[in-house]
């Protein structure tokens, strides 16, 4: 794991100013080739999105066309995060651009504002709800590292800010994995699928899922890659 990005995540996540937060993500995203970015919630249709808005770092004139507009409800970037877990480049999300109008419109206006490309992070969260993380920037030259390294720099934004935002206080509780479940999740973090960490240790790829699901139930993270991080950080496994 890259050095600096684990620097910034153990940054963010001792911040409790959302202004310190918004400096650390541009001046982060700004080395990767983005400009812009906000960390939202994705409300139900119709529902204004702007009490789900934990972070803008856009522009105020788009952002306030943005939600004013309802815009979140005919963007195919945020539409396309109910259908994905994974990273992807805004020109990946689908939409007919002959029919769709609205959708269309949207992108044309953010082009208009300077946003022809980004990359965008959904987050699944708890009891089904679901968030996103979007930049605004040039994709064409990231590699897989780097957009794993952003892909974990928004994981802990978006729950930094969660948390932020919740005044929930969260117990500071010694989190433990079993020594089978450390040693798959050691295997994931070094790019191993669940097949091959099957292969590796004997067990099936059924096990192997089942022991990832077990180590995120007991660190409460909200999926593999926020769980191999977490155990990374707290120096639950080592590479």
């Amino acid at each position: 794991m890259n050095a600096d990005i684990m620097s910034t995540i153990e940054a963010i996540q001792k911040q409790s100013d959302p202004e310190v937060i918004l400096r650390i993500i541009f001046k982060t995203i700004g080395n990767y080739g983005f400009e812009r970015f906000i960390i939202s919630g994705l409300p139900d249709s119709g529902v204004d999105v702007r009490p789900f808005v934990l972070l803008s770092g856009w522009e105020d004139e788009w952002y306030r066309r943005y939600t004013d507009q309802g815009y979140v409800h005919l963007d195919p970037v945020a539409r396309h995060c109910f259908s994905t877990a994974l990273p992807f480049d805004w020109s990946d999300a689908p939409y007919d651009r002959e029919n769709d109008g609205s959708a269309r419109r949207v992108m044309q206006e953010a082009r208009d504002f300077g946003m022809d490309e980004g990359l965008c992070i959904p987050v699944h969260m708890e009891g089904g709800m679901q968030g996103v993380v979007s930049l605004a920037g040039q994709t064409s030259h990231l590699d897989e590292k780097a957009r794993l390294e952003l892909h974990m720099l928004a994981l802990y934004a978006h729950g930094r800010l969660r948390y932020l935002n919740s005044h929930v206080d969260c117990p500071n509780a010694r989190r433990i994995i079993t020594a089978r479940e450390a040693e798959i999740l050691k295997w994931a973090a070094a790019g191993k699928t669940a097949s091959e960490i099957a292969d590796i240790t004997g067990l099936t790829a059924r096990t192997v899922n089942q022991h990832c699901e077990n180590a995120q139930k007991r660190m409460g993270t909200n999926n593999r890659l926020h769980t191999v991080v977490e155990a990374i950080r707290h120096k639950l496994i080592t590479l």
